[in-house]
């Protein structure tokens, strides 16, 4: 179809232009709010951060006799990114792994924030295909910048997000917190063991985590790397030593167990494996372990900020092109 939805984004209402039959067929969250016909453009909201209200929105006939969807409390760098899914599905794991490259740290670090921000979107609006596609881009984002998680974006998942919108995130960012602290001695700094003691339900999930890895045959946490993402699901202990398994953060990992990936083939980004291009190197002692503290802190990933960087995906949505996809 060709009738377009106008969708304003954030307090200063940004405006994009799309399909209204793709958008409404990727989520019924879409499909109800612009089947529904409200008076006026008032809001409701439905955020996923608790600081706000839940997430304002609202769908109502424009002027010109055309649907409009307000969004006020998301970011329009962010709505960026689902644009670029939603016209470019294929395509999104390298349009990403191209900004990665390209732009400088700073643009890497306002990627990062608009990631972490699409996947809560993605879990607000029931597209689990898209929660997939963001974690996987914010897997290799920490792989190819060498990141650590920071205790203040791991306060964010916990303390400011709702847990049915964050799980995921939650689940890779404790794997994260557990490798960290692995390669640092095995010990949680100051600020972690603070962290764990204020927010109950984090250290549950970290005790969890490292019950299960030390349950798990040949898992050693300062190898096993929560950024890589290995080739399939069906893996020998041998062949995750490394790693974790291709959906391991998935929303579906609890159906697909050791089968393949169902967005295999569809423009996933590609999984590092390991077996074809690493050799297992020896175990390192409990003397070098505690030199294997990797970065310093101002290479993680930053705090949130409010100060403007250029999406590093605004070239590929410039000026409404997408509209003459097919």
């Amino acid at each position: 179809g060709t009738e377009v939805v106008r969708v304003k984004v954030g307090p200063r209402q940004r405006e994009f232009a799309i399909h209204k039959k793709l958008l409404c067929s990727a989520s019924p969250y879409f499909r109800d709010r612009l089947d529904a016909t409200p008076a006026s453009l008032s809001s409701s909201t439905t955020d996923g951060s608790k600081g706000q209200s839940r997430h304002a929105d609202a769908a109502t006939s424009s002027a010109g006799g055309g649907a409009m969807l307000w969004l006020s409390t998301e970011v329009p760098d962010m709505f960026e990114l689902f644009i670029l899914w939603l016209y470019q599905r294929r395509s999104f794991s390298n349009i990403i792994g191209a900004a990665i490259t390209q732009v400088d740290p700073d643009s890497r670090r306002t990627l990062h924030w608009n990631l972490v921000r699409l996947h809560l979107f993605a879990a607000k609006t029931l597209l689990p295909a898209l929660q997939d596609a963001a974690m996987d881009a914010l897997q290799d984002l920490y792989l190819r910048c060498d990141w650590e998680v920071s205790a203040s974006f791991v306060r964010f998942l916990y303390a400011d997000c709702y847990a049915e919108h964050a799980f995921r995130l939650r689940k890779w960012a404790v794997a994260m917190v557990a490798w960290t602290i692995a390669m640092q001695g095995g010990e949680p700094s100051a600020e972690w063991q603070r962290l764990l003691e204020n927010h109950a339900v984090l250290d549950h999930d970290y005790t969890s985590h490292l019950r299960k890895m030390a349950g798990s045959r040949g898992a050693n946490l300062c190898v096993k790397n929560p950024q890589l993402r290995l080739p399939a699901n069906r893996l020998r202990s041998e062949e995750r030593f490394f790693g974790f398994r291709q959906c391991s953060f998935h929303s579906h990992r609890s159906t697909v167990g050791e089968g393949p990936c169902p967005h295999d083939g569809i423009g996933t980004a590609a999984a590092v494996d390991v077996r074809k291009t690493m050799a297992i190197p020896s175990l390192p002692s409990s003397t070098a372990r505690g030199k294997l503290s990797r970065r310093a802190k101002d290479e993680m990933e930053s705090d949130e900020s409010d100060h403007s960087i250029l999406s590093p995906v605004s070239v590929y949505i410039r000026d409404g092109f997408y509209l003459d996809c097919s």
